[in-house]
């Protein structure tokens, strides 16, 4: 393993039954992991099975449950779908194993979270689903970037109403909003989002692109199918298969 992958963050986009987390998680076992959420309801394209993406879920929370300190799983609206009726049902949601998905995240809600940060070289790196726009936080516009934290959206989960917050879909998404929510933005929403939170880098997957998405170093969507890693030396974001950084967007 290289040096720089040994001080890294392993980050993996949307799994959706497909096994690309499995041989990093068994290659670099000195690393961190965050999976960026949707664990289930494979891609047709993909001939992934319902039972094999099950399975897939099974087998990341135990690496979780393995190793408490160095693995954080967020939630995706693939997953909230199965974890509360209040969540719109998105694309693909398996009607057939319904009680099978429900009943699993119930028994392991403890393991998940909405978001997740890291400090790098004084700088915050705020890691979510879909990304996190001040346009989407109800009376946000007196936040200052500090305020705007993971334990800040960790402890939102409890209120009674936040997951009515978290069905905001954007018309990009096919719904009413301006803006989607933290599970539901596309990435072309956080475009806007790289010129007003500018205290914070933002990772997030939720929308699938070819090559990975890199606006000024700060906001990166990285649902392509494959790993990514944050080095947490120079603060720069890596493809795990060509060990290259992420090159900035044009």
């Amino acid at each position: 393993m290289k040096s720089k992958q040994q001080n890294a963050l392993i980050i993996i986009p949307d799994v959706h039954g497909r096994p690309f987390w499995r041989q990093p998680s068994v290659t670099y076992r000195q690393a961190s992991f965050i999976f960026l959420g949707d664990y289930l309801d494979p891609y047709p394209k993909d001939n992934v099975m319902d039972t094999d993406a099950f399975q897939g879920l099974v087998d990341i929370v135990a690496f979780k449950k393995a190793n408490p300190d160095r693995v954080t799983l967020l939630l995706g609206n693939h997953d909230l779908h199965y974890i509360s009726d209040d969540i719109i049902q998105g694309s693909r949601y398996d009607e057939e194993n319904e009680n099978r998905n429900r009943s699993f995240f119930e028994q392991n809600k403890e393991h998940f979270l909405l978001a997740h940060e890291t400090t790098v070289n004084g700088r915050r790196y705020l890691f979510s689903h879909a990304g996190v726009g001040r346009m989407w936080i109800k009376d946000s516009s007196h936040l200052k970037d500090e305020e705007i934290t993971a334990d800040w959206f960790n402890k939102s989960m409890s209120s009674s109403d936040f997951y009515d917050v978290l069905n905001k879909v954007s018309k990009k998404r096919g719904g009413p909003e301006l803006f989607g929510s933290m599970v539901w933005a596309d990435a072309t929403e956080q475009l806007i989002t790289a010129n007003v939170m500018m205290e914070i880098t933002q990772v997030f997957g939720h929308t699938f692109l070819g090559i990975p998405l890199n606006i000024q170093n700060r906001i990166y969507c990285l649902d392509c199918g494959r790993a990514f890693y944050l080095n947490l030396e120079d603060g720069l974001i890596y493809d795990l298969t060509t060990d290259e950084p992420v090159p900035e967007s044009i």
